[in-house]
């Protein structure tokens, strides 16, 4: 994952630091647990990783485990694991957008 242009990405769409430090950060995670986020993009454009990020509220309701390998630390209960799965789902959603902007430049 090439962090400094990533950032530079975001920081055109957003002007808060947090937000893009965030979404560094949660990029960082998934790519810990789950594998480099190029190489999900160079397999798939990311979609399989996604698909495992990919967590509803049906799937709280019906008790349903997340699909990713991602320890969600410091929850209680699927609300918040649902949360910090959705966080992350949006995180490496944005990398990948990010990717595809430059593959089409």
């Amino acid at each position: 994952m090439n962090v400094e242009q990533f950032r530079l990405y975001l920081s055109k769409k957003y002007t808060n630091q947090r937000v893009i430090c965030d979404a560094i950060s949660r990029c960082k995670r998934v790519a810990k647990f789950e594998g480099d986020l190029d190489n999900h993009f160079k397999t798939d454009q990311g979609k399989s990783l996604l698909e495992r990020l990919t967590y509803s509220k049906k799937d709280v309701e019906l008790q349903i485990e997340p699909k990713h390998s991602i320890n969600i630390k410091g929850t209680k209960g699927y609300v918040s694991i649902y949360e910090g799965t959705s966080s992350l789902y949006r995180a490496v959603e944005q990398y990948f957008v990010y990717k595809k902007s430059k593959s089409i430049k």
